[in-house]
């Protein structure tokens, strides 16, 4: 009896500690499951507010450029400007041997001559026809106006009773003449058209790429942002013009390309699937990104102000440089050119004369003749060439201050004028901060000497 009440009681026990551990699991799953969900729904929730609060920042990083101004490329914040010229390629393989080697020689010439890095870029595009036929469908209406009046001038010659028929012959022959080359064109659009709806038909474009960095101006942020930007364009344009110019010695033609081609090259390179649909030119021909405006454009102000500063420097130079040649006796007036000329002139008849088998007294006064002529028209032509120079002296000089005058108040003069004041200070600071290094260093010799005069008193 005694061992079924402990067997009754070691059962229930079991049971109880069976069912507080079924609790205790069931309790724990729906803990977990319940974590999960949260989880779940918090991943969820931040994955809708990251979808819709996308950065701005992230698709100007994707895109690798800032914005487009005066025909540059802008780059990681400002810190580098881009310009890209268009190259027209040649057909080398159709070139005779001496040809090609004098291609070859002119772009060895062109690596040779560079002193800054630029990158060469191709670009296949389809090529876009609807231009070409856009300037055909203008010429037809023409035609189409010339034949119509042609036609008119029949009919009503066509009723006059007793007209010459060899006037009504012309006019036939002449609208004839208009209506063949109406047809003719008509057929030249349709087959433009068929080539223009072939995708595949795809035209290379070569590029040069030439970039100019912030940091290549030394003291740049002594500058404003507007000034930094005017002088990388200015920077950037001279060494564009200089590559063309070197490109030419290869038989290679090249163009900068302007803010709108730009925009156009970036949008075939970043949509080259949509391009087709609608290309930058369209868009911008639409005007729906503009308000109504009639000023000129504000970047061909710039670029004619810049183009006259530039001529007006030139200018200045070239006068400095006569000016200087005047001073030094290099530079020849009319007068003095034509004195030349006569002394030559003397000079080989005086040689014509020793030459020549004459009586010694008769040589000897022909000489002296030729001799006393040429100091004749040198005396008359001295004062002349003296009052040419001194004319000219003045008029360099009122040019010179007109130009002067006219530069300064270019801003290019501006931030030449800037920038030298900032190169001059930036070498003061470099030549002042070099002189209380070396008061520095100075300092601590003085010091370490006096230490160890003082070590060597104690060792003694």
């Amino acid at each position: 009896m005694e061992y079924l009440i402990i067997i009754l009681v070691l059962f229930i026990v079991g049971i109880s500690t069976f069912l507080l551990f079924s609790m205790l699991k069931n309790k724990d799953n729906k803990k977990n499951k319940d974590n999960k969900n949260n989880r779940n729904n918090k991943n969820s929730t931040n994955s809708d507010s990251n979808h819709g609060n996308l950065k701005r920042e992230d698709v100007f990083k994707f895109m690798e450029f800032d914005k487009i101004i005066d025909n540059m490329i802008v780059q990681n914040k400002g810190q580098r400007y881009t310009m890209a010229i268009k190259c027209k390629g040649i057909n080398y393989d159709l070139m005779s041997d001496v040809e090609q080697l004098s291609v070859e020689q002119g772009f060895i010439t062109f690596l040779n001559t560079l002193k800054y890095p630029i990158q060469l870029y191709v670009q296949a595009q389809n090529i876009d026809l609807k231009n070409v036929i856009n300037g055909y469908k203008n010429n037809i209406a023409n035609l189409q106006e010339e034949y119509n009046k042609y036609n008119k001038k029949f009919e009503e010659k066509n009723g006059i009773f007793g007209i010459d028929q060899n006037e009504l012959d012309s006019i036939v022959e002449e609208r004839t003449k208009i209506q063949n080359v109406y047809e003719y064109a008509n057929d030249i659009i349709a087959y433009v058209e068929k080539m223009s709806s072939n995708k595949s038909l795809l035209q290379r474009n070569f590029y040069v790429l030439v970039s100019y960095s912030k940091g290549e101006i030394s003291a740049a942020d002594k500058f404003s942002k507007e000034e930094i930007v005017d002088m990388c364009y200015t920077e950037l344009l001279t060494r564009c013009n200089s590559i063309i110019s070197a490109l030419s010695s290869s038989s290679v033609s090249g163009r900068i390309l302007d803010s709108n081609e730009l925009a156009e090259l970036l949008y075939v390179a970043y949509n080259r699937d949509d391009k087709s649909m609608m290309s930058v030119h369209e868009a911008l021909e639409s005007g729906f990104y503009r308000l109504y405006s009639t000023s000129e454009d504000a970047f061909q102000k710039r670029q004619k102000m810049l183009d006259e500063a530039i001529d007006t420097e030139a200018r200045l130079k070239a006068i400095q440089s006569i000016q200087k040649a005047i001073e030094d006796g290099t530079y020849k007036t009319n007068s003095a050119t034509e004195l030349e000329t006569e002394e030559e002139i003397s000079k080989k008849a005086s040689e014509l004369i020793k030459a020549e088998n004459l009586d010694p007294k008769l040589k000897q006064d022909s000489y002296d003749n030729v001799i006393t002529d040429y100091r004749e028209i040198k005396k008359e032509y001295t004062p002349k060439i003296e009052e040419e120079k001194e004319n000219l002296k003045r008029e360099l000089t009122e040019e010179e201050n007109m130009l002067k005058e006219k530069y300064e108040d270019t801003e290019l003069y501006m931030i030449n004028e800037k920038k030298k004041k900032a190169e001059t200070e930036h070498q003061e600071d470099i030549k002042r901060e070099k002189e209380e290094l070396e008061k520095i260093i100075s300092e601590n010799e003085g010091k370490e000497d006096k230490k160890d005069n003082n070590e060597d008193s104690l060792i003694v």
